[in-house]
Formats: C-alpha cells, structure tokens, sequence
C-alpha cells in the first residue's frame, strides 16, 4: 500500500520527468528559430480628419420685470398624476427553494409585511403567516431583503414609507 511519503516521491518523479521533457522540447524549438523578413513595404494607413464648425449664435438678454408678488392660496394642493397609493414592485428575484426543504419535501405559503422606506428599499419584514417551516420563512425573507425594489408610495410628490404584504407559495 502506498503512503504519503511514496506517492510524494512519485509526484516528485514524474514532475522532473515533465520539466525535462519541456525543456528538451523548447530547445528543439529555438534551434530553427522563425526568420522575419525586413524586406517588405509598409503598408500605408488612409484617414482623413473631418472638421466641423458650429457656430453660436449670440443673442442679446431681454429684461423682463420680475411677476407680481401673490400671496399664497391655503387651498390643498392638487393630486399629482404620479401618485401612488401603494408602493409598486419594481424588480425582484424569485426565492431559492433550500435543498434541505426539497429533501424532507417540505413545502408551504409564507405571507409577510415589507414595510417599504422612501428610496424603496426594504427596510423591514415581519412574517403574518407562517409556512409552518422556519427554513421555508428565512429563504422567503432574505430573498425579499436582498432582492426586492420598489416604487414606493407617493402622495403630493413626496415619497412615503408604507407596507405592502406578500406572499410566496413554496410546492414542490
């Protein structure tokens, strides 16, 4: 039976064995080496440089009174047509199913709140219904916390942090 020390030696062998070989081999090479002729004509590179001329026209500032100073009306303002009453999904990436859960074939629907920030990011998630398999739950949340963008929630042109529920059913 070999042991450690045999098969090192061996190793070592067949690695000398290799080198000398290669070095034999490169020798071979360089005895005919490849000869560059010098003897031919430069070959010529045609371009050509196209210039463009913009020209600026200079016209002279108009002095105009400034507007009339009003005071501000307290009438609510007006509802923006990018208003959203709830934050909107923008990209996500489906959550892996872990492979200790396929392999005790276990399987279940977790619904969780994602309480989206004002740049719709994640900023916390709090489980409403278990899957019944904490592996399941924990694959579901990191999915949603590395993933998961959003539009968030936008009143009068102001972003505003809100929660959205989810829920992700794992079968097999």
């Amino acid at each position: 039976m070999l042991n450690d020390h045999k098969i090192n030696r061996i190793s070592l062998f067949f690695s000398i064995i290799i080198h000398v070989g290669l070095v034999i081999f490169s020798l071979i090479m360089l005895s005919n080496p490849i000869e560059i002729s010098h003897d031919l004509p430069p070959v010529p590179i045609e371009f050509s440089i196209k210039e463009i001329i913009i020209q600026k026209t200079i016209s002279k500032p108009t002095i105009q009174k400034p507007p009339p100073i009003t005071k501000p009306s307290k009438a609510p303002p007006a509802k923006s047509n990018d208003d959203r009453q709830k934050p909107l999904l923008e990209s996500h990436k489906d959550p892996y199913y872990p492979k200790e859960a396929i392999n005790f074939s276990l399987e279940g629907t977790v619904v969780v709140n994602v309480l989206v920030n004002t740049q719709g990011r994640v900023s916390d998630v709090t489980i409403v219904k278990s899957s019944g398999h904490t592996i399941l739950d924990e694959s579901f949340i990191s999915t949603i916390k590395s993933t998961y963008i959003f539009k968030p929630k936008h009143i009068d042109g102001v972003n505003v942090i809100d929660t959205v529920t989810l829920s992700h059913t794992f079968s097999l």
